[in-house]
């Protein structure tokens, strides 16, 4: 007798929403990667502020001053500073979506719970269903077990003393 399998009716809808969690968790790291990539940026912009501060002060600002340097270092700091104020815009966008999407991953992680605690109470029943059967079937062969040994014990009373008979 082949052994029963439990089968799940929705199965096909929770890989769908195994599926789509998965995507979610794949466009948050996209968006955090980004945020990483800009962050980066940032930082970059200011340890090139700091290295062209440095320099200003510890060579540029000795002895006879080269006003051209030191509007043209001027210049480029501002632009670094400016370039540090964009990508802050940027990650503040970024942050925006990148919450909207961990909203939709926390959406899709409680359908797919949802579906999986589903699963897991109709296994529960089957299993008790199961076992109720198994109980049932083990009771008719003890049932018949006895019934069997009743009868092979009248017969072999019967065969023991033929007057009986």
């Amino acid at each position: 007798m082949a052994e029963p399998r439990f089968n799940f009716r929705l199965a096909p809808l929770l890989e769908h929403r195994k599926h789509l969690e998965r995507d979610r968790k794949r466009k948050v790291a996209e968006i955090q990667q980004e945020i990483n990539r800009l962050v980066s940026k940032v930082q970059s912009a200011q340890q090139a502020i700091a290295g062209e501060n440095f320099t200003l002060t510890s060579e540029r600002l000795a002895g006879k001053l080269d006003m051209a340097y030191i509007s043209h270092q001027k210049r480029y700091v501002g632009s670094l500073q400016m370039l540090i104020m964009v990508t802050l815009q940027q990650m503040a966008a970024i942050e925006r979506t990148l919450q909207a999407a961990r909203k939709e991953l926390l959406d899709a992680a409680r359908a797919r719970k949802v579906i999986e605690k589903l699963r897991e109470r109709q296994f529960q029943r089957w299993l008790a269903e199961q076992n109720k059967k198994e109980a049932a079937t083990i009771d008719e062969i003890g049932t018949q077990l006895a019934v069997r040994r009743m009868i092979e014990a009248e017969f072999a009373a019967a065969e023991d003393d033929p007057a009986a008979a």
